[in-house]
């Protein structure tokens, strides 16, 4: 009875404890790339992206890759009418819509150049598939899946 806790209290502790853990890195990747004014001073931006990566991404990911999927069954479908070949690649671009999303991200939020965003989303995008693969009750709570 004293360690029963319910699944919503669970998800929350491990969204702040992702959230954390992805704003230290982003902090930390930034402070060695950019500049130690320009980490300190962006804070609040990176615990807001931190945020919006470890929840919001994958809830937009999934819708993507739902859409993608209907619209790439259909195509497979038509192809497979025509001559029996068809199949589904669409759904395979979600991942790459979802690295242009957080690219985007980090350039506007966080105001670094370019070539620098590049590779704080990359490695951002990293840790999350570690981080769901490893912790997959951040996901599966809301019916979400890479």
């Amino acid at each position: 009875m004293l360690f029963q806790i319910p699944d919503s209290l669970i998800f929350i502790i491990w969204l702040i404890l992702a959230t954390i853990l992805v704003a230290l890195i982003i902090y930390i990747v930034v402070l060695l790339l950019e500049s130690k004014t320009r980490a300190s001073d962006k804070k609040f931006m990176i615990i807001l992206l931190a945020f919006i990566v470890v929840l919001l991404l994958p809830v937009v990911l999934n819708a993507l890759g739902t859409v993608l999927g209907a619209i790439g069954g259909a195509l497979a479908d038509i192809r497979n009418a025509i001559d029996g070949g068809g199949t589904n690649f669409l759904v395979m671009l979600v991942p790459v819509v979802g690295f242009l999303i957080l690219l985007v991200l980090v350039k506007f939020l966080i105001d670094v150049p370019w070539d620098k965003s590049v590779w704080i989303s990359l490695l951002i995008l990293f840790l999350l598939y570690i981080m769901y693969s490893l912790i997959p009750e951040l996901y599966t709570f809301l019916g979400v899946g890479f």
